[in-house]
């Protein structure tokens, strides 16, 4: 008899605990409660799809992507997008720059672009930003480094569904490595690299054996393979 009260009790403060779970505030620490009644919306899928053009500022002959994007997709997978169709490894921090504008990860302005206006990157969609062709905008990767492409909208097309995966339509010359120290960094190397049967300096010959490590002893600053690129892209869905 006593067990059975006892349940009794604890059934009637479960019913209480559950009536007062949606007044909970919701807290950073608090997970809101889910929906029984209808499922979360999906994000608005848009036809439109955006041809740009990425070059990597500094290079001459350039190195430089064509890709193809939704006009839905966030800033943040265009970061992925980038990353991947140029050859980096997503290891730094990055920041698309529109004159005054930063759209970026919010966490990260504490330290970059402080003076600017702020956008989040992951809840701003590209159609919010880009209207026009032979509009120009900045990427920012790496803020040591600080490896800047600049992008052109080259064409703005409605297509008859929308664009379910990003497409790197060419390219040309590889990718430098991360962490070489930039464009003039990254220069040296080259420089090195073509002089290397010459090279005494044991810094040099250093520095080439990382290269050999980073990008392996075949690596050729030349060479884009646009297949690998789409290979890459592969996995970011909108």
């Amino acid at each position: 008899m006593e067990e059975k009260k006892l349940m009794d009790l604890i059934d009637e403060l479960m019913t209480k605990l559950r009536s007062t779970e949606s007044a909970r505030p919701r807290g950073r620490w608090v997970e809101a409660p889910k929906s029984q009644s209808s499922p979360p919306k999906k994000p608005r899928r848009s036809k439109t799809a955006y041809q740009l053009k990425i070059s990597l500022s500094g290079f001459r002959p350039p190195i430089w992507r064509r890709v193809l994007v939704p006009g839905h997709a966030t800033f943040d997978q265009l970061h992925l997008v980038i990353q991947e169709a140029m050859g980096w490894e997503q290891a730094h921090l990055y920041e698309f720059q529109f004159g005054e504008i930063v759209i970026g990860i919010p966490d990260d302005w504490g330290l970059h672009g402080f003076a600017k206006t702020l956008e989040d990157a992951r809840r701003t969609t590209l159609e919010q930003w880009l209207t026009e062709e032979k509009q120009k905008f900045v990427y920012i990767y790496d803020f040591g480094d600080y490896w800047r492409h600049n992008i052109t909208v080259e064409k703005i097309e409605t297509l008859s569904k929308p664009l379910e995966r990003a497409t790197c339509l060419k390219g040309k010359r590889a990718c430098p490595p991360e962490d070489c120290g930039g464009v003039y960094g990254y220069l040296e190397l080259l420089e090195s690299a073509a002089n290397k049967d010459s090279l005494t300096d044991p810094e040099l010959l250093e520095q080439l054996e990382w290269l050999s490590d980073m990008k392996g002893d075949d690596f050729d600053p030349d060479a884009f393979d646009v297949e690998e690129a789409n290979k890459r892209l592969a996995y970011i869905q909108f």
